[in-house]
């Protein structure tokens, strides 16, 4: 029997374990981050940038099994001052809480888009008289507004990804879910940023389970300097489909665009 042969294949064959293990780990995380790095190849990557920022759980992206497709713009509509209605549509297999929606752009300008918070934006099934209050509290065919009515984000075709490392996110995750048994991995395919304020604050999505089985949707917040109040840093959303005003009213009480 060759020993030595043998010995320096289990050196071999150890120091690719220590390599591999790591590097498959690193690729199942990538993988789950697709949104991160997941390009928008469209033509409209203002409409996307609002899209992503504005829509709790909005990925950018289709899926089906491996295959990732851009999310679905459509143009429907402009009025005389340059605002833009589209409609914006993503299906993917993980949980969330998008589908089809129309979107208001209020107008770009040096590489920044901008539109009215909370309500630029309805869910599917909307009846006709819902989408003329929609246009209408868009200021639709009305003089442009100040721009400090808007929220204004820098377009790009990547969904970014926030300032909170993944560490912070997970564990902030367990806090909220503490009887979760979901691995980080998989947690990471929960977890969607949506967008900063001018002071540092952020928000992000998620969703788990209760203890009896439900499944629920939860906007979290953090603070300017990353920290984290489970008392008033979570707003589980009650309705999927109308979550407008009560993130607002999240968003106020816990001071968004005011400073710390």
């Amino acid at each position: 029997m060759d020993l030595e042969r043998i010995s320096s294949d289990m050196k071999k064959y150890i120091v690719n374990r220590k390599i591999l293990l790591p590097l498959m780990c690193l690729l199942l995380f990538l993988n789950s981050c697709v949104s991160s790095i997941f390009e928008y190849t469209g033509e409209y990557p203002e409409l996307f940038t609002v899209a992503v920022s504005s829509i709790l759980g909005a990925r950018g992206y289709e899926s089906v099994g491996r295959t990732y497709d851009p999310a679905r713009i459509e143009v429907l509509e402009e009025d005389d001052f340059g605002r833009v209605l589209f409609s914006y549509w993503e299906n993917t297999i993980e949980s969330h809480i998008t589908g089809y929606s129309y979107i208001i752009m209020q107008k770009t300008n040096g590489g920044y888009v901008y539109y009215y918070p909370y309500y630029n934006f309805i869910f599917r099934d909307f009846p006709d008289n819902d989408i003329e209050l929609f246009k209408s509290t868009n200021s639709w065919n009305q003089e442009m507004s100040d721009d400090s009515a808007f929220e204004g984000v820098k377009i790009s075709r990547n969904k970014e990804t926030g300032p909170i490392p993944w560490s912070h996110l997970f564990d902030t995750y367990y806090k909220i879910f503490p009887y979760s048994k979901l691995e980080r991995r998989h947690v990471a395919t929960t977890v969607e940023f949506l967008r900063a304020d001018s002071y540092g604050r952020t928000i992000y999505f998620t969703s788990g389970f209760k203890d009896d089985g439900t499944e629920i949707y939860i906007a979290i917040l953090f603070k300017s300097d990353h920290g984290f109040d489970i008392e008033s840093g979570v707003l589980e959303i009650t309705d999927p489909s109308n979550y407008q005003t009560e993130l607002r009213l999240f968003m106020e009480a816990n001071g968004w665009n005011t400073p710390p």
